[in-house]
């Protein structure tokens, strides 16, 4: 009776918890239970590599190894293929497929009971954090990409941040820095985030000198004539065919100026109030020097060097992956056609990106109100997010829905503004559009992104066709008025 009536006063309580997770538990199995990429009996693009990892780990890593960087990718399928050699079964086809969705889900409930806890920890309100679990849960990719290919490392990579972020603003550096490790293998930039994170989560003095530039209008400019800069080069070196391989369409100048003019116009406006300086580089490098100690060295570098040795032993010569080409990519993708960036974020992410721009003087003002290793993680965090292949941040989103939920907090938003929030949440994120319609196999093995395969590669950036393009142009503006409006009738 007492259990019932504790029951029964938790659902009075978290009522519209329960009912967010039950809606998302719904959508997220109906997601596992239902269609499945085509391509390579429903593993994916780069599941290929992952699905080899968890049937032929225990013999390959021994033997041919993996290449040097996608070693650096091998978990948490290497734990599969070392359970089911452990309890001797088959790494069937059949067998993988069912171990990588108990993973997920089991993966799921890791990151809900941390949400939670972050939550708690964090002290936000009930609107707050319905509008926050929303914009963490409710998108493209738990909706509807998590079911469709399983074999990736997106999903785990986010709960190693999110649980290790969770330690290290609850104070227990230890632990967080123990789960950091596990993004060595996993997504390795997610380590490098945490571990700025702690190197300068103390405060620096008063007098530390900073930057003597407008923060805002600094990268509102810098990162277009990187941009352009990178074009110019690539024309200057007859590379054109490489620009063209980034962009997925013909390198257009006249459409890449107009694009380079639209990125930093809109920068600008997203960035003009932004005036926080961040500290100068000299004052980071004498605070880390300061901070330094031997139980760092320690407990840090020395496994870290360890673990970096032990992979290379197990490296192959095969080369997959081109540092400069990388960024180059960063640089290239945000002018494939005018302001292409927060559409395909938004694709992506649903509302998320659209509150950091509208919210984007009083997020950037609380996050460097946090500490120096805040904001320097948020500029990393910035420069990933300008390539329109939104996935790169997903793990780092707790880094800014954290600060975004502090903003919202003081704006006190009511009941009906988060329903309508989340409700614009649920519909962006386009989770009930099928995907394997007639024709879409075909499109994937002939490589035809233009066509019916846009229902799948409408939510990566680089891949989106121009009339892709204008559907989701018109539904940004029609979200971003619908937003304005409801967060600029309260203020903070």
């Amino acid at each position: 009776m007492l259990a019932l009536q504790k029951i029964h006063n938790t659902l009075k309580q978290q009522g519209v918890f329960v009912l967010l997770v039950l809606v998302l538990l719904f959508i997220f199995t109906s997601s596992f239970v239902g269609e499945k990429i085509t391509l390579n009996d429903g593993v994916g693009y780069d599941g290929v590599f992952y699905y080899n990892v968890a049937q032929n780990f225990s013999t390959d890593f021994g033997t041919i190894g993996y290449d040097k960087f996608r070693i650096y990718r091998i978990f948490p399928f290497c734990l599969i293929n070392l359970f089911f050699r452990l309890f001797n079964i088959e790494t069937t086809h059949a067998n993988l497929m069912l171990s990588m969705s108990i993973l997920h889900f089991l993966n799921l409930a890791i990151q809900l009971t941390f949400f939670f806890k972050l939550a708690r920890l964090n002290t936000w309100k009930k609107t707050t954090t319905a509008i926050i679990f929303s914009c963490f849960f409710f998108n493209y990719f738990f909706l509807k990409n998590c079911g469709y290919e399983i074999f990736q490392t997106d999903a785990f990579a986010s709960t190693i941040f999110l649980v290790s972020f969770y330690f290290l603003q609850s104070q227990k550096y230890r632990l967080a820095i123990s789960i950091s490790f596990l993004g060595i293998l996993t997504w390795p930039t997610i380590t490098y985030i945490l571990w700025l994170l702690y190197f300068f989560k103390d405060a620096f003095p008063q007098q530390a000198p900073r930057l003597k530039l407008h923060t805002g209008k600094t990268l509102a400019i810098a990162f277009p004539l990187l941009s352009a800069s990178a074009v110019v080069t690539l024309f200057l070196l007859h590379k054109q065919p490489l620009l063209e391989s980034m962009l997925y369409i013909p390198a257009s100048i006249p459409l890449l100026l107009t694009s380079a003019i639209a990125w930093c116009i809109f920068l600008f406006v997203v960035f003009r109030h932004w005036n926080n300086q961040f500290y100068a580089p000299s004052t980071y490098i004498r605070e880390f020097m300061h901070q330094l100690s031997w139980k760092k060295i320690a407990f840090i570098f020395i496994p870290f060097i360890a673990l970096h040795i032990f992979l290379r032993a197990h490296t192959n010569n095969e080369f997959v992956f081109n540092e400069i080409a990388f960024i180059l990519q960063i640089l290239l993708r945000p002018l494939k056609y005018p302001i292409i960036t927060p559409l395909a974020h938004i694709s992506y992410f649903g509302i998320v990106p659209l509150l950091g721009i509208i919210l984007f003087r009083h997020l950037s003002d609380d996050i460097f109100n946090r500490n120096a290793g805040y904001a320097l993680a948020f500029l990393a965090f910035l420069f990933f997010a300008t390539d329109t292949e939104a996935r790169h941040i997903l793990p780092l989103l707790p880094l800014v829905l954290v600060p975004l939920a502090s903003v919202l907090d003081k704006i006190n938003l009511n009941v009906k503004s988060a329903v309508a929030l989340i409700v614009l949440q649920l519909v962006l994120s386009h989770f009930y559009i099928p995907i394997n319609t007639d024709g879409f196999a075909e499109a994937l093995e002939s490589n035809n992104f233009n066509t019916v395969a846009q229902r799948y590669f409408m939510s990566f950036g680089p891949w989106m066709a121009f009339h892709t393009y204008i559907v989701w142009a018109a539904i940004y503006v029609f979200t971003a008025i619908l937003v304005s409006r409801i967060i600029k009738k309260r203020k903070i």
